[in-house]
């Protein structure tokens, strides 16, 4: 295995910028960045393209035999975020039909966990969302996209999942974990360890100085100073006893729906 800087991939999305924010400070000559969203960053983690990165927290479990968690980072929520809804013709409750992002595997499992072992199949989105409405119940959009359709009014009902999962479970919701390949961790071990406190340096960072984050963020974002400010107090970065939990119970109720066909275990 190659010796050279390790391989990380950053969301392109507002939602993880304060933790990216500071990594990027921190200027860390043996980390590369690839930029995208989670479905084509866990890809490129499992097909050895990317050595490490946030990682959609049911692919992570999905693929939990070749994968080594780092204990110290998510992308958690404790009830409305903004950035994960259901746009839908009709009330949550009488949603079928729903074309999903294929931007997050954990965003479309949340659904069906939300929605029941009942609701047929999902189709990907792969047209306008609002030309989508026209013929389907809802559509599932994530990040920034999310956004801007929620500030749009995209259609009659939004339901907020992070929300939603909160009301029902009284737990926090973990949209994303950060893990390494497993042979990365094995041959690299002080690197990867080494990206774990950084990690850990960028949360607390973003803490002390909230605001230098939220002004940064509205240059790179298309989205005002006060808006990003309360979004990211919807969000949290740790990986802490609470988060755990959240994600244990989102992993086994992901596995009652058949999302999921093995519970990984968690680092403690």
């Amino acid at each position: 295995m190659s010796e050279g800087p390790l391989r990380v991939g950053r969301i392109a999305a507002l939602n993880m910028y304060p933790v990216y924010h500071h990594l990027a400070t921190l200027a860390d000559p043996e980390l590369v960045f690839t930029d995208g969203l989670p479905a084509a960053l866990n890809r490129a983690v499992l097909e050895d393209e990317l050595d490490v990165s946030a990682m959609s927290s049911i692919e992570f479990a999905r693929h939990a035999s070749r994968l080594e968690l780092l204990p110290t980072a998510s992308i958690t929520a404790s009830g409305a975020v903004d950035s994960i809804q259901l746009f839908s013709r009709v009330p949550f409750e009488r949603v079928e039909r729903v074309a999903v992002t294929p931007h997050s595997a954990t965003s479309v499992a949340l659904l069906r966990v939300l929605l029941g072992t009942e609701v047929p199949p999902f189709e990907v989105l792969d047209e306008p969302p609002d030309v989508a409405l026209a013929r389907v119940d809802g559509v599932l959009l994530i990040a920034d996209e999310a956004l801007v359709a929620l500030q749009a009014g995209l259609a009659p009902h939004a339901t907020d999942l992070a929300e939603r999962w909160s009301q029902r479970t009284g737990l926090p919701m973990v949209f994303a974990v950060w893990a390494a390949r497993e042979d990365v961790a094995a041959e690299r071990p002080e690197r990867v360890q080494g990206l774990a406190r950084e990690l850990k340096v960028a949360q607390e960072r973003y803490v002390a100085e909230p605001e230098a984050v939220v002004k940064a963020a509205a240059e790179r974002f298309p989205f005002p100073v006060d808006y990003i400010r309360a979004y990211f107090r919807r969000l949290r970065y740790g990986f802490g006893p609470a988060e755990r939990r959240g994600l244990a119970r989102f992993l086994e109720l992901a596995r009652e729906v058949g999302e999921l066909s093995e519970l990984p275990r968690l680092a403690a």
